[in-house]
């Protein structure tokens, strides 16, 4: 997809109740909370403690130390105003984790003549515990712009980068990432079963790009193709979004292959740099 970040309670409390389920059949369930934690300030600052307790579903004792340990390790501090919010150790990690990542990095020049030249927001994602996760975004020169930021997370039966990513899965892989989709309908056009998603993803397939159009949020289509390592694996992939006016019908199909060829391009730079390495 393409669009706007959660802001509601609702879908926030949903979040974590997804995420607490999960919690329960891991090997170290504390961590599990820690980072389900993290998620609910995340989506949430200035959340208090007994907001955490209820989220997070533990007494009392146990919410005071897993607080407690987390401040003193700088990934969640106390508010002036009160409340919890995410500490500066994050930050650290992030710029640590980003400074790391070979593909965000090398991808990035290339992301950013594209998106100027197509005066369109560009995003780059990969697959992550079967949605699609943002890990750069570069923003058009436009006046209108569709929200999304780096971190955010999109089901993949309704968003044109998750369809790219999943559509060349192993069937076996497939199978288990279609097999543990909700098929939310956010919108009149959203795919909600897995027999109408595999029909899509063959036309994936076949086109080698994929459409996301108002599956997600309204006003706003996105293309998205994928990227491929030296063994032709797909491993990440890059879309354009914009308004139905931005990517308007008569531009798709040109757009698109703008898109592959952008795609393709990172593919080699990347991973023929990493092959002479």
């Amino acid at each position: 997809m393409c669009a706007n970040s959660l802001d509601s309670n609702k879908e926030v409390d949903f979040h974590v109740m997804n995420k607490m389920e999960k919690v329960s059949s891991l090997k170290v369930p504390a961590l599990g909370k820690a980072v389900a934690l993290l998620e609910a300030i995340a989506r949430e600052p200035g959340l208090r403690f007994t907001d955490i307790r209820e989220r997070l579903g533990m007494p009392n004792s146990s919410t005071n130390h897993l607080i407690s340990t987390m401040c003193e390790l700088g990934l969640i501090k106390q508010k002036p105003a009160g409340g919890y919010g995410l500490g500066l150790r994050l930050l650290e990690l992030a710029s640590i984790a980003k400074e790391s990542n070979d593909l965000q990095r090398d991808a990035m020049p290339l992301l950013r003549e594209f998106a100027h030249r197509v005066q369109l927001t560009c995003n780059l994602g990969v697959l992550e515990r079967g949605e699609a996760v943002y890990i750069a975004r570069v923003e058009g020169a436009r006046d209108i712009i569709v929200k999304s930021h780096v971190g955010q997370r999109f089901a993949v039966n309704c968003s044109a980068l998750g369809k790219c990513l999943i559509a060349w899965l192993a069937p076996e892989q497939l199978d288990i990432v279609i097999a543990n989709l909700a098929f939310e309908k956010r919108m009149p056009k959203t795919i909600t079963n897995a027999a109408d998603l595999r029909l899509q993803l063959a036309e994936v397939r076949r086109r080698g790009w994929a459409l996301d159009d108002e599956e997600q949020a309204p006003n706003t289509r996105c293309i998205a193709a994928p990227i491929r390592d030296r063994d032709s694996v797909v491993v990440a992939a890059i879309s354009v979004v914009g308004t139905l006016k931005q990517v308007e019908d008569g531009r798709v199909e040109r757009l698109a292959a703008q898109v592959i060829d952008v795609a393709s391009a990172i593919s080699e730079f990347v991973y023929s740099t990493a092959t002479k390495a």
